[in-house]
C-alpha cells in the first residue's frame, strides 16, 4: 500500500498509518506551480421537459458536472 502524496490538506506533512509523509500538493501551490479549484456556480436548472433524457444527453450532462471536479 503506498501513502496519498497528494492532499487536499493545507499543510506540508500528513499523518499516514503510523508515520508522516510529505504533502507534495501543498509544496506545489506554494510555487504556484497548482491553483486551487475555483468555486463554480451551477447555471440555473433549465426547465424540466416530460419526456425523459436519452443515455447520450445523460452522459452528456455527467460529463459536463465532472470537468470541473477537484482531482
Amino acid at each position: 500500500m503506498s501513502p496519498k502524496l497528494w492532499s487536499d490538506e493545507d499543510r506540508l506533512f500528513i499523518p499516514r498509518m503510523g508515520g508522516w509523509t510529505i504533502n507534495f500538493k501543498y509544496i506545489a501551490r506554494k510555487f504556484g506551480w497548482v491553483t486551487s479549484a475555483a468555486v463554480v456556480e451551477s447555471p440555473a436548472p433549465a426547465e424540466p421537459s416530460d419526456e425523459p433524457k436519452s443515455s447520450e444527453d445523460r452522459l452528456a450532462d455527467a460529463v459536463e458536472r465532472s470537468r470541473f471536479e477537484d482531482s
